[in-house]
Order: C-alpha cells, then structure tokens, then sequence
C-alpha cells in the first residue's frame, strides 16, 4: 500500500461514523422521545385521532404536541408538525393572525372554526432525518415562535 493510500485509510477510520450518530427521523417516533426526554422534557407518545403518532411535550415550560404526518398504515411517516392551540374564543382577529403571518417566517399562525388561535410549524425530515443537535436548534426556534406569538395574542 502506497503512502498516500495509507494516509487515506487513516483518515477515513478516524473520522466518526454517520451510522453510529443517531438521527431524528418522524418514521420512528421512538427517536423524538428518546431526543426530549434526553433533554430533561416531559413527553408522552400517544396517537392522534387517526391512528397516527402524536406527541404531547412539555420542553422547559413550553407545552405543544407533535404530529406526525406523511404516515402508510400509521407508521413510517415523513414529516412533522409543532402545534400549539389557544382557545381565545374569537378574542384574537384574523388580521392580527395576518399580521403575524407577514412578518414570522418559519411559524404560521390562524383562527380555528371555533375561533382559537393556533401556531404550528411543520418540519420534513425525510428519509435520513435530522441531527439532534439540529433538532435541538428547531425546538428551540420552534419553542421562542409560540412564545412570540402568546405575547402576540396576549395569553
């Protein structure tokens, strides 16, 4: 073996693994649980009313559900949404939501039928899902927008 190839070989074994970094993916649920309760979250895996994962989480004070979507037979989904529901009970007006549609990038919000405001942020994670450390920084973007926004609608 030349020096050069030596060199490579060297290189390639001391690099980590990607197989051996665990990625969030929404096609096994188990590893956004396992990411929140690692992060000190209260979580709860349950299904939503279709049959599909849900999580309910409590992530340092901020509480919101997670769904899943893109699923085949309730299971192997693709992507995932953070939802957050207020009942204001017609309080908030759908040009305030407008407002806050128009200058927030990354979460929307609307009125419901019944006159809630509501947040959500959806996320594809495809395939090969997403790093914990990224995960962490969406949770952490996802967590300052529903902040954002109660003040905005002054829960």
């Amino acid at each position: 073996m030349n020096f050069i190839a030596k060199i490579a070989a060297a290189a390639v074994l001391s690099l980590p693994s990607m197989a051996s970094a665990q990625m969030l993916v929404a096609s096994d649920p188990d590893s956004l649980v396992q990411f929140f309760v690692e992060e000190g979250a209260d979580v709860e895996s349950t299904v939503d009313n279709t049959g599909d994962p849900m999580l309910e989480v409590d992530y340092y004070g901020t509480d919101f559900t997670l769904y899943f979507y893109g699923c085949t037979n309730n299971s192997d989904c693709k992507s995932i949404q953070f939802f957050s529901g207020y009942q204001t009970e017609g309080s908030v007006r759908k040009a305030k939501i407008n407002e806050w549609n128009a200058n927030n990038r990354f979460a929307r919000g609307y009125i419901s039928e019944g006159g809630s405001a509501r947040i959500e942020h959806d996320l594809y994670l495809g395939n090969t899902g997403v790093t914990a450390d990224d995960f962490a920084a969406l949770t952490s973007k996802w967590s300052k927008a529903q902040g954002d926004f109660e003040e905005f609608i002054d829960w």
